[in-house]
């Protein structure tokens, strides 16, 4: 989320910029009419609300990755980082998974 708001806000900008260079370089023809300096005004200040929001964010979200623990899916257990489930309800999937697929095989 907030690298989206991030590369809205800068692009929202980079456009604004491109806008104002047109109007200045054409100024006298109706091109210049069409995009006016307080519509750029107010594009330019939510592009810049826009990536302020998305830095604010992105602190945010690191700090919540720091807070947060991952949890088995089954049990809701603290598992380590990577991991989807804890070592019981692990093993117990892979059994179910390797008798479902191996069902008609002998083992030696």
């Amino acid at each position: 989320m907030s690298s989206t708001l991030l590369r809205l806000g800068l692009w929202i900008i980079i456009i604004v910029l491109a806008l104002y260079v047109v109007h200045e370089t054409y100024e006298n023809s109706p091109i210049s009419d069409i995009v006016s300096m307080d519509l750029m005004q107010k594009a330019l200040m939510v592009g810049g609300a826009a990536v302020a929001l998305g830095f604010v964010l992105r602190i945010f979200e690191k700090g919540t990755k720091v807070v947060a623990k991952n949890r088995c899916r089954v049990c809701r257990t603290p598992i380590p980082s990577g991991a989807i489930y804890c070592r019981a309800h692990l093993r117990t999937i892979l059994h179910e998974e390797d008798d479902r697929t191996h069902l008609g095989r002998q083992r030696r």
